[in-house]
């Protein structure tokens, strides 16, 4: 089913979707833990908005794979972990059929501004990755895949590959590789193809990282649980609802690439 994100609105976004780019980020940046309980009622008080655009981006945020709306119960942000890998290598295993199109698409329907977007988010991860800056790295990630995927301009591609690759993201800040794939050098090369318009290359570096993430998951023992905010999980959903309460709208951040 596609996902069902907010859409953008120029500079004045509208409260779901500055709601739902709050509520990504803090999800994505671990600052709301894996098996937190998102309490509509609390997000709303705490950010001065009505029950309905907090609902409408929770929904958002299950199209997505990021959040887990269960009827009665509420919505809780997913647990991956060691013990998940099987399910993180089906997420991967299906991004490996779909992202290599994606790039071949890309190659060749991209425009002027989104390749210099694309430029702009290679900048941000290398520079994330030589500061040893895990958060501002998979944020410059996400936006990277996000922007290459836009890029196709395939709609089905994008609704289809959008919560296999957040899925994926949700996972890669809850567990970490002990030895990891050269991540940014495999984008580098995705990006120069892409530049280049050769579709062909495009795909085939891209399949080939992939490939190497997916070997990386599999060799036994390299997956191993992120120290990434384990202090807060102590304390059960208590860390959690009082990191809701506190949340404010203004603070939140800037919207995602839309596929405009």
């Amino acid at each position: 089913m596609p996902s069902r994100t907010p859409s953008p609105s120029g500079k004045n976004p509208t409260v779901e979707r500055r709601v739902f780019d709050l509520l990504n980020a803090e999800i994505l940046d671990l600052r709301l833990e894996p098996g937190a309980h998102i309490v509509t009622e609390t997000v709303a008080e705490s950010l001065g908005v009505s029950r309905l655009p907090v609902r409408e981006a929770l929904r958002a945020l299950a199209g997505r794979g990021l959040v887990e709306v269960h009827p009665h119960r509420g919505a809780f942000i997913p647990r991956l972990g060691p013990e998940d890998l099987d399910r993180i290598v089906e997420t991967v295993e299906a991004r490996a059929r779909l992202e290599p199109w994606a790039a071949e698409l890309a190659a060749g329907r991209h425009r002027a501004d989104q390749l210099a977007e694309l430029d702009a988010a290679l900048a941000l991860g290398l520079e994330a990755l030589r500061n040893g800056n895990r958060p501002a790295a998979n944020r410059a990630h996400r936006a990277f895949l996000r922007l290459l995927t836009l890029m196709s301009g395939h709609t089905t591609l994008i609704e289809t590959l959008e919560p296999l690759q957040y899925r994926t993201m949700l996972a890669f800040v809850s567990v970490v590789m002990t030895a990891e794939p050269q991540g940014w050098e495999s984008h580098r090369l995705v990006r120069d193809a892409v530049a280049d318009r050769d579709g062909a290359a495009a795909s085939t570096a891209m399949r080939r990282h992939l490939d190497e993430v997916l070997e990386a998951l599999r060799l036994p023992g390299n997956v191993v649980a992120a120290t990434v905010g384990r202090g807060a999980r102590t304390g059960g959903r208590k860390p959690g609802g009082r990191r809701l309460a506190a949340l404010r709208l203004e603070t939140g951040p800037a919207a995602e690439p839309s596929a405009q």
